[in-house]
């Protein structure tokens, strides 16, 4: 049994009084403005005390089950009991976690265990939304680098490279990385290019503040030898995804177009494993792939190298694929075929763990993250919707990470929840993204949409007809 205690409101006196935990974001600035306030100060000044919890959760885990009640003076409001009762009810919802460490619930990698500090901000986040109509970006990915060793012809990343700018530096990602914790983000992903090719990869893990977020980073496994894998592990990585294209290893290679890539990958998720850290294995399907086996193959790959979860992706027009031909989508029969994989594999709940996109972003699961409760940001400090998204909301070296935020979060094409991916739905695609023009620049400013002629004859459309065989079909 655990039993634990989470303030989640504080209240400091002072001039002017200020707000402190996981739901200060959401209602400090509420609550500065009632009668309440005026009150509290002179009764912690009076008691000596520098801070009063107006708000906490007394949790407790006990053989899988997870209870929840509220303390504190703003815990008797039927709000705040409601708002615990749902985290309560959403953990319960799913039922046993796949892993438990420290008698802390592990449902997937993307996400906090439960309970934990950086997992109540997610309690914010649901509050945010009954509040605002809109949550907090609990997850935000970053593209450290653009520099891989691969190259992949279905890339999502490509076209995002800068040969006449520099990416940002270790400090500039120091201070996105708290913007992101202060505004939500519970899950900071490290991802490029090729992240363990910058030298202080290590020192911007270690930098995420763990009582705020985990850290999780998407690599091609070459560089996971023993002593990078040692490094990550001190640094607190909670989870490693490798991505692997193909269960056949020669197929994978060349796909990157690296001899030797596939057997690097397989053996630096193991090393991961072996060093307590999460590891996954990262895919996508294709109607061919579905219908030859590959995927089946993929996840009992995943099975035989002991792996906790494996991501399944759709293939989403974008980076290298950007305007090319859509036959490679799948179908609404091929996501029910997915989803069906997925209940199959994970009936019982043993590992790997399996996602696939076609659930988690589609109308039965939470749908569109993009620009929902996530955020992307290329290795130039752009901050788009996600990472398969071309449209710019703004640079951090120009604004604050909040601004951007809140440009992107009250812009007509994200303000409302969509129940499946923008990026796959041709209105949505017809509107934003079918004419960029082909010279870009990528990822498109939003701001200068409609300020360009409609978009011409792709300059990839060469070299994709002469990789898509290698590329797409695997």
């Amino acid at each position: 049994m655990r039993e634990q205690h989470f303030s989640l409101l504080k209240y400091h006196p002072g001039t002017p009084p200020r707000f402190s935990g996981p739901l200060a974001r959401v209602l400090g600035k509420r609550l500065a403005k009632q009668p309440m306030a005026r009150f509290v100060g002179p009764l912690t000044r009076l008691a000596g005390v520098d801070e009063v919890e107006l708000l906490g959760m007394d949790t407790c885990v006990y053989d899988g089950q997870f209870e929840a009640l509220p303390t504190g003076p703003l815990g008797i409001l039927p709000q705040a009991k409601k708002a615990v009762a749902g985290v309560q009810e959403a953990i319960a919802k799913r039922g046993r976690p796949i892993i438990i460490r420290d008698n802390m619930m592990v449902y997937t990698s993307y996400q906090p265990p439960a309970p934990s500090n950086a997992s109540m901000k997610l309690l914010a986040s649901k509050l945010a939304t009954e509040l605002d109509g809109h949550p907090q970006p609990t997850v935000c990915t970053l593209q450290v680098t653009t520099r891989c060793q691969a190259s992949c012809a279905h890339c999502s990343a490509d076209r995002f490279k800068k040969q006449w700018d520099n990416e940002l530096n270790t400090s500039e990602w120091k201070r996105i990385i708290r913007q992101a914790e202060a505004l939500g983000s519970v899950s900071v992903i490290f991802t490029g290019g090729e992240p363990l090719l910058r030298q202080d990869i290590f020192e911007l893990i270690d930098w995420v503040d763990k009582d705020e977020a985990i850290a999780l980073m998407f690599c091609n496994g070459l560089l996971l030898n023993e002593e990078n894998v040692r490094k990550l592990a001190a640094a607190g990585l909670w989870c490693i995804h490798v991505s692997i294209d193909s269960p056949d290893a020669s197929a994978h290679d060349e796909m990157r177009r690296v001899p030797g890539c596939f057997d690097k990958a397989i053996d630096g998720l193991k090393r991961a494993k072996d060093a307590g850290i999460l590891t996954g294995i990262s895919t996508y399907a294709t109607p061919e792939r579905l219908k030859n086996g590959q995927v089946v193959e993929l996840i009992e790959l995943a099975k035989h190298i002991g792996v906790d979860e494996v991501t399944v992706f759709d293939v989403v027009p974008t980076g290298r694929l950007l305007h090319h031909d859509r036959k490679y989508l799948l179908t609404d029969e091929d996501k029910d075929e997915l989803c069906r994989l997925e209940d199959l594999y994970n009936t019982g709940h043993p590992l790997p763990h399996i996602i696939t996109q076609a659930h988690v972003n589609g109308p039965i699961g939470n749908g569109c993250y993009a620009g929902w409760c996530q955020f992307y940001m290329t290795a130039y400090g752009e901050v788009t919707p996600c990472d398969f998204t071309p449209l710019s909301f703004g640079s951090i070296r120009d604004e604050s990470l909040e601004e951007i935020w809140e440009r992107l979060a009250h812009h007509e094409a994200y303000c409302g929840h969509k129940n499946s991916c923008r990026m796959q739905d041709s209105d949505f695609r017809a509107q934003w993204i079918d004419n960029i023009p082909a010279a870009g620049p990528f990822p498109y400013p939003i701001a200068n949409f409609d300020l360009h002629d409609p978009g011409c004859v792709d300059e990839y459309e060469e070299e994709l007809t002469e990789r898509s065989s290698i590329g797409i079909k695997g």
